[in-house]
């Protein structure tokens, strides 16, 4: 296998004191959604987060949580509730983002990374996660949550998360609607908790996972050399071997390849 160099809303409304506070965020306004009313719209921070999601704010933090607002819209008679969470890079927005997505249905393509179902259209662009949820998950409350997505969309400038700084190939769009990304204990039970003998002994980390047909791949990079050099160590995994090319066996029962020292490959069937 070739190894390549690899390449190492919240929404803000019209009104103008809450505009002022909140001028990094992308905002709509009536102008994206004409006779709409906004009302409701609450703030949160890191030490606020617990307030509204009390019990699931440690998943949120454990990505890298920075600011989350809630804004409630009444548009075409339909009530529409938007949260934009600013999440700390675009890695932590996809993350957030492929542990919570659930039956996703297809639809119209708005971006790179989104799931609609009936009742919640969730989508991830730079380093925010939005989750739109309607009511009664009709058809109309559908299609004004597509038109609140688009016009957030348009407003942040902003790359989404690029799967391919973590494989030595490139990852296909398919591959990417089952791919999960975890950052510690709890996005791995969110997300895939099978893997949780493999990766538990990690610590410090940003792994992407995805399905091949008969097996599974963890691409597990390492915030320092002394974190990937404990895991090796905890997992039992011959150093020599990696060092000269190889693959070598961990004690869960996973291969393990090296693309530098920071960055393991970890494969199961």
């Amino acid at each position: 296998m070739n190894r390549r160099t690899f390449v190492t809303l919240t929404l803000t409304i019209t009104f103008t004191l809450f505009a002022a506070a909140q001028t990094s965020f992308p905002a709509i306004g009536t102008d994206d959604l004409p006779g709409a009313e906004f009302s409701g719209t609450r703030s949160f921070t890191q030490s606020s987060l617990y307030g509204y999601i009390d019990g699931g704010a440690e998943l949120y933090l454990e990505y890298g949580f920075d600011t989350l607002v809630v804004t409630e819209v009444k548009a075409r008679e339909k009530e529409i509730k938007v949260e934009v969470y600013r999440m700390k890079d675009p890695e932590a927005a996809f993350g957030i983002f492929s542990v919570s997505r659930f039956r996703c249905n297809g639809g119209a393509k708005l971006t790179d990374y989104y799931c609609r179902s009936a009742y919640q259209l969730q989508l991830c662009k730079g380093p925010y996660y939005v989750s739109i949820i309607n009511s009664d998950g009709t058809k109309e409350e559908q299609a004004v949550s597509d038109d609140i997505a688009r016009a957030l969309l348009s407003a942040i400038d902003a790359p989404s998360f690029d799967p391919n700084q973590f494989s030595p190939e490139v990852v296909s769009e398919e591959t990417m609607k089952s791919a999960v990304l975890v950052r510690g204990s709890l996005g791995v039970f969110n997300g895939v908790p099978s893997l949780s003998e493999i990766l538990g002994d990690a610590a410090g980390y940003t792994a992407l996972i995805t399905k091949a047909e008969n097996s599974t791949l963890i691409s597990l990079k390492f915030d320092t050399e002394d974190g990937a050099n404990s895991y090796i160590q905890s997992q039992g995994i011959d150093r020599a071997v990696l060092d000269t090319g190889g693959q070598a066996a961990t004690k869960a029962g996973a291969t393990a390849s090296k693309i530098c020292m920071q960055h393991l490959l970890l494969r199961t069937y």
